[in-house]
């Protein structure tokens, strides 16, 4: 009888996770929607403007001449036209056909439009990413129940081996975020000295409310208090960093911190498409992704008709091997 090594078994037990369930649909719809909001709320007057040393807007040279925005020469219905991929993305419809289309918009935003930030960047890298595992998504909708992983066909084998290894790569870059965000930061004086938080929370532009300023006053004006405050915010992303090698049990509360974490820089900054972003790397990043989320109480609240279909499908011999 032949004996397993160490590597067999790994590999036994990592082909044997099914890569495609609702938790990669939601970080797709997620970041989907972050751009969506982008679009909706600001029009092409706002998106589109000259800045120094750029009167053309858009400015298609280089590769932006591909963008949606350059090729279509019409900025608002190219950003309608953005909205309805989009919207598609966010709904879930064949990811494997949508996939393409929601990297072609995340790219023509960054490559034209001129009010972007880190959140819209983290958008077209996971989303570039995502790109293997929804092209080899079987499912005609991105929150329905996995199929079944009892599957032995060589095609769908090296499918699902493609899709998990894409899972592992979307996992070691946003790793890498955390690490370049934390490591990154020692070279900026006011960070390693611990002021960087007086300043950003005092910006005109990117800090506190005059108000809430004057109330937290004597907090910012503590030199103890603001040494902490910023050196925990480096540690705290250094622990994100680490989370790649925490035990799975143990991802769910450093998944809720960061997730808290990013909230607050809403409350501070208001930069709610950067927490869209950084929320859906942090589910790829700390959430199993074989561990589907439970949508029984939203189609119970929102869909009370689908319900009994739901339970159907999801009590289905085939769905409840792919869960087992």
């Amino acid at each position: 009888m032949q004996t397993l090594t160490a590597f067999d078994r790994y590999l036994t037990t990592f082909m044997a996770r099914n890569p495609w369930t609702n938790v990669y649909g939601a970080v797709r719809s997620l970041l989907a929607f972050g751009t969506f909001c982008t679009l909706l709320f600001n029009d092409t007057g706002i998106l589109f403007r000259p800045i120094a040393g750029m009167t053309e807007c858009p400015n298609c040279v280089g590769m932006a001449q591909y963008s949606l925005f350059c090729v279509l020469g019409n900025l608002e219905l190219a950003r309608w036209l953005s909205m309805g991929i989009l919207a598609l993305v966010v709904i879930g419809i064949y990811p494997r056909f949508t996939a393409l289309l929601h990297v072609y918009v995340g790219f023509s935003l960054m490559s034209t439009v001129i009010l972007v930030d880190g959140g819209d960047q983290v958008t077209l890298v996971l989303s570039f990413l995502l790109l293997p595992l929804a092209l080899t998504d079987p499912r005609k909708w991105h929150w329905s129940a996995a199929p079944g992983v009892e599957k032995t066909t060589y095609w769908f084998q090296v499918r699902k081996m493609v899709a998990l290894t894409s899972y592992t790569l979307l996992r070691l870059q946003v790793a890498l975020i955390y690490f370049e965000a934390c490591v990154g930061k020692f070279k900026v004086t006011e960070w390693a000295d611990g002021t960087a938080i007086y300043y950003w929370f005092s910006n005109p532009v990117f800090g506190l409310s005059p108000e809430v300023h004057s109330l937290l006053l004597p907090i910012l004006a503590n030199r103890w208090c603001i040494v902490l405050l910023t050196w925990s915010v480096l540690i705290f992303e250094g622990s994100l960093f680490l989370g790649l090698t925490l035990d799975a049990k143990y991802r769910k509360y450093l998944l809720w911190m960061g997730i808290a974490f990013h909230f607050m820089i809403i409350l501070i900054h208001g930069l709610p498409t950067f927490f869209m972003a950084m929320t859906s790397a942090l589910l790829i990043y700390l959430r199993p992704f074989d561990q589907p989320f439970s949508l029984k109480p939203v189609m119970r609240t929102f869909f009370p008709p689908l319900t009994l279909r739901y339970r159907t499908a999801e009590s289905s011999p085939e769905v409840a091997t792919a869960s087992a």
